[in-house]
């Protein structure tokens, strides 16, 4: 994947993620009629202060406008709450798997004591 279709992709991934339409992106970053559209289409490339104000728009840090994998980049960019939050979703469930686990292990050694 070239450089261009990388930006291509993650342009169309987060616009989408913001629910705007090429238009609008075009008209919130002040330039010319159908200019996203000509971006999505590898007609041109944007300037750096362009990149810049596209990913103000869409409120992420230019760099994930190039990431291999934007999801992935993006989790790692997430601020701490976020994550406190999952880590603790997370270890709520492994509890609970692992009382289930520990009351079945009794119950079955129980039952053969019986």
């Amino acid at each position: 994947m070239t450089l261009q279709e990388l930006f291509v992709r993650n342009l169309k991934y987060y616009r989408k993620q913001k629910k705007l339409t090429q238009n609008e992106l075009t008209l919130a970053i002040d330039m010319g009629y159908n200019y996203i559209n000509g971006v999505e289409q590898q007609k041109y490339f944007p300037q750096p202060d362009v990149i810049e104000k596209i990913a103000r728009v869409l409120e992420i840090k230019p760099v994930l406008l190039f990431a291999e994998n934007p999801i992935e980049q993006k989790l790692r960019d997430i601020d701490g709450q976020f994550s406190d939050e999952l880590v603790e979703k997370l270890y709520s469930r492994i509890k609970n798997s692992i009382r289930h686990e520990i009351k079945e292990e009794i119950e079955q050694c129980l039952n053969q004591n019986r």
